[in-house]
């Protein structure tokens, strides 16, 4: 594999992560898809804030959060009858129109004077939880383990700009659409969404494709529960989503209450700051500096991660962080340093744990990946929600806890959060070797030597079945280097895409060079090949 037949699009993914062949295309495609349904839901998020709060108090909002689990209760077994008919792309297809009709008669019937902030906005947390549920089903069910690794987290990339431009659209064109208009414009960019399912899984490569099809719907009435509770990989992955989201909703409550004292303070000093102006600017700020960070590391970081430490060790870092900030947290209750703890905190679960919970479904069967993950990421999720609400009311109102204990009490969740992230890597490497050969390339012929004349240009490519990897969906990167292992000669140019060497030699070049050239998989396991460039004489 020394040759690789790389697009001008694939040569400039591969800056951020190693690439095959075809693969830019498919990628392409599910960018784009993930950038339509977080356009979609990031715009209706925002309207549901608007009708709820202009149609009832606080109060019943927090009523219609707890009434989205109770919901998603009697929605899970209904989801897995519909996957006992229906798989793969005709499923998402079929939940995305059902989401974009219902937002189309909610359009309808604001149009026609009815009221409807509760369903709506228990509607909203359905779908948004639904549908990126489903995204990601899909797309952990079309590639492999490997590939996955690979293109996820370009992929959410284009999720992360799909949530910043809705969110930016919500507020920039409100004022000329007006509210139903909004809806109007989700709804044409949700109905778009399906439309990319079969090309974007017929794209990738037959290399970088699922391997795992043996699957059996689950025929309980329970579903997606029965998988989950029936299977240690994925409880332990219900677990982990339980706390992320306690944790995460704790340290959310705590700031909150912190700016709310601070903007009390302020309003009772000499300049008299106005609370809901201070409270408002403050989430603005706060929420630009999550954002950018996230999308940043998104960006920069989490596919070289992948790359150099490999999922198990990655799944590591938020509990890590979250030790280290509630610790910090705990023994030093300073506004400042929580507000960047809780940045510091979001921006990392909003790129890096977000492309985690994905992976960590490659190598599951098709049931774990859609009514398993369908569950997990809907129902669990909700159910921190939950155990957040009560431990709150139980720390508010019965032991009168401030900042430090509710710091202290998520120190003690990260710790246990940190132990099922242990857990789970040992469980996902597991997984992974039933689905996955990870052995080493091997060089599968021998390099051929080069002669070269002084003063006239050469071109030598190595072969592009000279070496192989069994591994389905890995990619192999080349380098060269002199056999006692400096570098080059300035001379010699190596194309590592390509894996083509070419030069000029001056006419004092040595008569002979013996070169290295190394093909490194993903998981840094290597194959080694020797050639030797010759002088010619006469």
């Amino acid at each position: 594999m020394g040759k690789v037949a790389l697009t001008g699009f694939e040569q400039l993914l591969a800056l951020f992560t190693r690439i095959r062949p075809g693969e830019g295309r498919s990628l392409a495609l599910f960018f784009v898809q993930g950038f339509l349904l977080l356009f979609s839901y990031y715009v209706v998020r925002a309207l549901r804030e608007a009708f709820i709060l202009t149609e009832f108090s606080a109060v019943v909002r927090s009523y219609a959060v707890a009434a989205i689990a109770v919901v998603l209760m009697a929605l899970i077994p209904l989801y897995s009858l519909l996957r006992r008919r229906l798989g793969g792309e005709r499923l998402v297809q079929v939940i995305i129109a059902f989401f974009a009709l219902n937002l189309l008669a909610f359009c309808l019937f604001g149009l026609a004077g009815q009221r409807f902030g509760f369903a709506f906005f228990v509607w909203v947390g359905l779908f948004g939880v639904m549908l990126v549920a489903q995204f990601w089903a899909f797309t952990t069910d079309t590639f492999n383990l490997k590939s996955g690794q690979r293109l996820f987290p370009l992929i959410m990339i284009g999720a992360n700009l799909g949530a910043l431009a809705g969110a930016q659209f919500a507020r920039l064109a409100v004022g000329w659409l007006g509210t139903y208009g909004l809806m109007l414009a989700a709804t044409v960019v949700l109905a778009a969404a399906p439309l990319l399912c079969a090309p974007a899984r017929r794209a990738a490569p037959d290399a970088s494709r699922s391997l795992i099809t043996n699957d059996v719907p689950p025929k309980s009435w329970t579903g997606g529960f029965s998988i989950v509770l029936g299977d240690r990989y994925l409880l332990l992955i219900a677990l982990f989503v339980v706390l992320l989201n306690w944790i995460n909703t704790t340290g959310s409550f705590v700031l909150a209450g912190v700016v709310q004292e601070r903007a009390l303070q302020l309003a009772a000093g000499p300049e008299a700051v106005e609370p809901a102006r201070y409270i408002t600017e403050f989430y603005g700020n706060f929420m630009s500096w999550v954002t950018a960070s996230g999308f940043a590391i998104q960006a920069l970081l989490v596919a070289r991660m992948y790359r150099i430490l490999g999922l198990g060790a990655v799944l590591l870092i938020p509990p890590l962080l979250a030790v280290f900030s509630y610790g910090l947290m705990a023994f030093v209750p300073i506004f400042s340093i929580i507000q960047i703890v809780k940045i510091l905190e979001d921006s990392v679960n909003y790129s890096l744990g977000n492309t985690n919970r994905q992976a960590l479904f490659l190598p599951t069967s098709p049931s774990a990946k859609y009514d398993g993950k369908t569950t997990i990421e809907t129902f669990f999720w909700r159910f921190g929600d939950l155990i957040q609400a009560g431990a709150v009311y139980v720390g508010v109102n019965l032991l009168a806890w401030g900042t430090t204990q509710f710091a202290a009490l998520n120190l003690v969740l990260a710790f246990v959060w940190l132990g099922l992230a242990v857990a789970i890597g040992r469980e996902y490497r597991r997984q992974a070797l039933i689905n996955v050969i990870n052995v080493p390339p091997e060089l599968a012929r021998p390099l051929a030597d080069l002669h070269f004349a002084p003063g006239r240009p050469f071109h030598y490519s190595i072969p592009e079945d000279a070496f192989v990897d069994a591994d389905p969906g890995d990619v192999l990167s080349l380098s060269a280097r002199r056999r006692d292992g400096g570098s080059l000669p300035a001379w010699v140019a190596f194309d590592a895409s390509s894996g083509t060497f070419s030069g000029r030699p001056p006419m004092d070049s040595e008569e002979a060079l013996l070169i290295e050239v190394v093909a490194t998989d993903v998981d840094g396991y290597a194959a080694r090949g020797f050639f030797a460039m010759r002088r010619t004489i006469g």
